[in-house]
């Protein structure tokens, strides 16, 4: 069994650092459409031209085709439901197994 990586203290200060984080980082949904617009420029200023080009057309076609690409998704959400749900139980599970072993 593998050791713990940080002490109790170290653990109680982390802690305590991500509460002062979650009171005081706030951000407006326009801060946040904003920091999204960036944050998508700067994977396109990453690319070269053929990727540009490539990103373009994929953008154009998701404008032209917005609801039937939404249905679609709709249909595959609904019938994987189950699948998903599944998954999501064994990955918390999982988690919570590991959690146990590292304590």
């Amino acid at each position: 069994m593998m050791g713990r990586l940080f002490t109790d203290e170290e653990l109680e200060a982390m802690r305590l650092a991500d509460e002062k984080i979650e009171k005081e980082f706030l951000m407006t949904p326009e801060e946040w459409a904003e920091s999204k617009a960036r944050d998508r420029q700067a994977r396109i200023d990453r690319l070269d031209n053929k990727g540009r080009k490539i990103a373009a057309q994929q953008a154009a076609y998701y404008e032209a085709n917005r609801e039937k690409i939404a249905v679609q998704q709709a249909a595959y959400r609904e019938a994987n439901r189950e699948k998903w749900n599944a998954y999501q139980r064994e990955y918390r599970r999982r988690k919570r197994q590991l959690a146990t072993q590292n304590q």
